[in-house]
C-alpha cells in the first residue's frame, strides 16, 4: 500500500527491478502492476482507478540517461515517454491518451490525446504540446456547444533566463478561436489576447454573425490590469478596463458600450426583450451587481409576456446604479393602446425591492372572448418586485364592454385528474411557462402581490351577449392578495334591456363584481308582467358561463314562464311557429343556441334570408329572401291564412336604389330611395 508514502497516496503496487551494470554506465528495468492507485486528486484517482500496468527501460551513460520506453496505462489512459535526460540538456517526449474524460466525473465527457516534447534545459529550452480532442463536454451548455466536434490544443513556450516567453498558446475548433501571446518575467505576466466565437447564432440563433473580443491583461503582484474590446452582433460593442486583485475578490473596472436587451432573452425565457442598451459603468468592490455605479438606458425597447394580453413598445428609459439600486424613469407604449410611465427604484440583487410609481395613460386591456376596457390612473409598488410586494392606488375604467360568451370559456382550462406519463421536457417547459406546474412538480399560481386597489367607473360598463345590452357604473376596492383578492363594492344597473325574438325586456337589476376572481360575477333580473302573473329571467354565475333560470309570481314551470315573457300567454296558448320560437330563445339564452332552426333551415335552403314572424294576435308569416346577382334581391313572404307578397330590390348604384312589391290582395308599389353615408 503506497500509502506509507503519505501526500494522500493510496492503493496498491508490485514491481520487479533489473539493474545492470555500474552506477557510471548501465541499464534499468522495471515492470510491475497497481491497483487503484490514487495520488490524493479526485479526478486523477478516477483515472488510475482499477489495474494499471507499469513498464519502463532505460540506460544511463555518464550523466545521460536514455529512456527507450517508460509506459503506464489502465483501460482509461495511457502514458509513453521516450527520450533523453541530461543536466546539459533534455529532449524527452511524453504522449497521453484518455479515451473518455467521461471517467474523471464532474460532467466532463470526450476523448483526448495530445504530444508533450521539451528540449534544452531548464533555464534555457523549449516546451511545445499539440493535443487534439473530440467533442468535448465539461457539464455547462453553452460551453459544450462550442467544444463540439474536434478541438486542437496548441502551447509553444520559450524558457530564458529572463523567465518564459509564450509564442502561442491556442484553442480552435470550427465554432471558436482562442489565442494568446506573451511573457512571464518573475512575478510579471503580460499578454495579449484574442477570443473568435465564429458564429453568436450558435448560442443565440436571432444573432448570427462573429463576435470578437481581444486586449491585454497583466499580472503583477498586486493583481491584474486588463483592457479588453468586444465586438460582434446584436449591436454588441462593449470595452471592460481596469485592474482586479489576483483573488478575484476585489476589482475597478470599467464597463462601457452598446447591446441589445434581446442577449437577455435566455434568462427571462418565457417573456422577449428587445432594444438598444447603452451602459457607461463602473464597478468597484467585490465582482456583483451591487458594486455597479453609473447610468444605462433603453431606447426602443419592447417586452412580450406570453401570460399578458398585451406587450409593452417604444420603452424609452434610464437608470442610475448605485449601491445594488437603479433609479431612474422609464415610458413605453401598450400594444392594445395607451400608454405607461414608470418612476422610482428597483434593487438589482435579490430581494429586489422595489418602490415605483406607475402611471396608466389610457391603456386598453383586452381579452377578445370576454372584456375591453380602457385604465387610467396611478399605481404605486412597493416590496420584492418578483413576489409579495404591494400594488395600491386608484384607477378609472373608461368605455368598458364585457361580452357573455356563447358557449363557456372552459373553467380553469384544465381537465381534472389527467396525468401526463412520460411527459417530454419540452412539453413539461411548455406547461411551467404556462403556470400550471411549477419546477418542483406542483400546481403555480405565480408569485403572490398584495393589493389595495380602488376601481372607479361611474358608468359606461356595459355587458353585452346572450340579447343582453345593459349599462352599469360604480366603484370597487380590492385587497388581499392576487391569489386571494378580497373585493368589495360593485357595478349597478344604470340602464339595460333584453332582447329576445323581438321582444324587449327591461332590466329590474344588473350587478358585476369581484367574487375573489379576475373573472367577473354577474347577476341580472329581466321581468315583465301579463295576466296578473309577473315572470323574469334570472342570468347568474361567472361572466364566462352563467346559470339561466327562469320564476314567476305566482310559481310556474320555468318553461309557461319563458311562454308569459315571450307571447304574453301560457305555453297552451302559443302556436307551433311561437313553440320553435321559444326553444330557440332558451337555447340563446343558454348560450348554446348557435345558428338555431331557423338559421339551420335557411342554411340548408340556400336563402340569405328566413324569417318567422307572430303577430299580437298569434298569426304567424314566413319571409324567404335570396340574391338573384350582385345587385338584385328579391324577398316573398307567406302568412298562415295564405296571403303573399313578393318584393324586388335593384341597386342601381351605392347611393340609388329601386324597390318594387306586388301582393296576393292586388297591392303593388314602387320607390326610389336615396342613401348616402356621412
Amino acid at each position: 500500500d503506497i500509502a506509507v508514502l503519505g501526500a494522500g497516496y493510496h492503493g496498491g503496487l508490485s514491481a520487479e527491478a533489473g539493474l545492470n551494470g555500474t552506477f557510471e554506465t548501465g541499464s534499468l528495468t522495471l515492470q510491475g502492476t497497481g491497483r487503484n492507485l490514487g495520488l490524493g486528486q479526485a479526478q486523477i484517482d478516477r483515472l488510475l482507478a482499477g489495474d494499471s500496468a507499469l513498464d519502463v527501460a532505460l540506460r544511463y551513460d555518464n550523466g545521460v540517461a536514455v529512456i527507450d520506453k517508460a509506459e503506464v496505462g489502465n483501460g482509461q489512459v495511457q502514458a509513453t515517454a521516450t527520450g533523453h535526460v541530461a543536466v546539459t540538456g533534455s529532449d524527452l517526449v511524453v504522449k497521453l491518451t484518455i479515451a473518455d474524460l467521461g471517467v474523471m466525473g464532474g460532467g466532463y465527457r470526450g476523448g483526448l490525446t495530445g504530444t508533450a516534447n521539451f528540449a534544452g534545459r531548464m533555464s534555457e529550452g523549449s516546451l511545445t504540446l499539440a493535443a487534439s480532442a473530440r467533442n468535448l463536454v465539461i457539464g455547462q451548455a453553452d460551453a459544450d456547444t462550442l467544444l463540439r466536434g474536434d478541438s486542437a490544443l496548441t502551447l509553444d513556450l520559450a524558457l530564458t533566463p529572463d523567465g518564459v516567453r509564450v509564442n502561442r498558446a491556442e484553442v480552435k475548433n470550427a465554432q471558436l478561436t482562442a489565442s494568446a501571446t506573451g511573457v512571464v518575467t518573475g512575478a510579471v505576466r503580460q499578454f495579449q489576447i484574442e477570443t473568435r466565437l465564429s458564429d453568436l447564432g450558435l448560442l443565440y440563433p436571432q444573432f448570427p454573425g462573429a463576435l470578437v473580443a481581444k486586449g491585454s491583461a497583466m499580472q503583477d503582484a498586486v493583481g491584474y490590469q486588463v483592457d479588453l474590446v468586444a465586438q460582434g452582433p446584436g449591436q454588441i460593442d462593449a470595452t471592460v478596463r481596469g485592474r482586479m486583485a489576483n483573488d478575484f475578490g476585489s476589482v475597478d473596472l470599467a464597463i462601457a458600450g452598446t447591446a441589445t436587451a434581446a442577449l437577455g432573452n435566455k434568462l427571462a425565457a418565457p417573456r422577449s426583450l428587445s432594444g438598444l442598451v447603452r451602459f457607461d459603468l463602473r464597478m468597484l468592490g467585490p465582482v456583483g451587481l451591487g458594486s455597479l455605479t453609473g447610468p444605462v438606458t433603453i431606447s426602443a425597447g419592447q417586452v412580450a409576456d406570453p401570460a399578458l394580453n398585451f406587450a409593452l413598445k417604444a420603452i424609452a428609459g434610464t437608470a442610475q446604479l448605485s449601491g445594488g439600486i437603479a433609479t431612474g424613469s422609464a415610458t413605453a407604449a401598450v400594444s392594445t393602446g395607451g400608454t405607461m410611465q414608470v418612476k422610482g427604484s428597483v434593487a438589482i440583487v435579490a430581494p429586489y425591492t422595489a418602490d415605483a410609481a406607475i402611471d396608466l395613460g389610457g391603456v386598453v386591456l383586452r381579452d377578445p372572448a370576454l372584456y375591453a376596457t380602457t385604465v387610467t390612473g396611478a399605481l404605486t409598488m412597493r416590496g420584492p418586485a418578483l413576489g409579495a410586494a404591494l400594488v395600491a392606488g386608484s384607477v378609472t375604467l373608461g368605455k368598458t364592454e364585457l361580452r357573455i360568451p356563447s358557449t363557456g370559456l372552459g373553467g380553469d382550462g384544465d381537465l381534472r385528474g389527467l396525468q401526463h406519463a412520460h411527459e417530454p421536457a419540452d412539453v413539461r417547459a411548455t406547461r411551467v411557462r404556462a403556470g400550471l406546474v411549477e419546477p418542483g412538480g406542483t400546481a403555480s399560481g405565480g408569485p403572490g402581490y398584495a393589493l389595495d386597489l380602488h376601481i372607479s367607473a361611474p358608468n359606461q360598463v356595459f355587458i353585452r351577449g346572450r340579447g343582453l345590452d345593459a349599462e352599469l357604473g360604480g366603484s370597487l376596492v380590492v385587497r388581499g392578495t392576487t391569489q386571494a383578492m378580497s373585493p368589495a363594492g360593485a357595478f349597478n344597473l344604470i340602464r339595460g334591456r333584453l332582447d329576445i325574438l323581438g321582444k324587449r325586456l327591461n332590466l329590474s337589476e344588473a350587478l358585476l363584481q369581484l367574487q375573489g376572481a379576475l373573472v367577473p360575477f354577474v347577476h341580472i333580473v329581466a321581468s315583465v308582467e301579463s295576466d296578473g302573473i309577473t315572470a323574469a329571467v334570472v342570468i347568474d354565475g361567472q361572466a364566462t358561463n352563467p346559470s339561466v333560470t327562469f320564476s314567476a309570481t305566482p310559481d310556474l314551470p320555468q318553461e309557461e314562464v319563458l311562454a308569459h315573457l315571450l307571447f304574453g300567454r301560457g305555453l297552451q296558448n302559443i302556436t307551433a311557429f311561437q313553440a320553435v320560437q321559444l326553444a330557440g330563445a332558451v337555447a340563446t339564452l343558454a348560450g348554446r343556441g348557435g345558428e338555431g332552426v331557423i338559421g339551420t333551415l335557411r342554411h340548408r335552403a340556400g336563402l340569405d334570408n328566413l324569417d318567422v314572424q307572430t303577430d299580437v294576435t298569434g298569426n304567424a308569416s314566413v319571409t324567404a329572401g335570396k340574391y338573384l346577382s350582385d345587385k338584385i334581391y328579391t324577398e316573398v313572404t307567406v302568412d298562415q291564412g295564405g296571403k303573399s307578397a313578393v318584393s324586388l330590390n335593384l341597386d342601381v348604384n351605392s347611393h340609388v336604389t329601386l324597390k318594387g312589391h306586388v301582393a296576393s290582395d292586388g297591392q303593388t308599389g314602387i320607390g326610389v330611395f336615396l342613401q348616402r353615408d356621412y
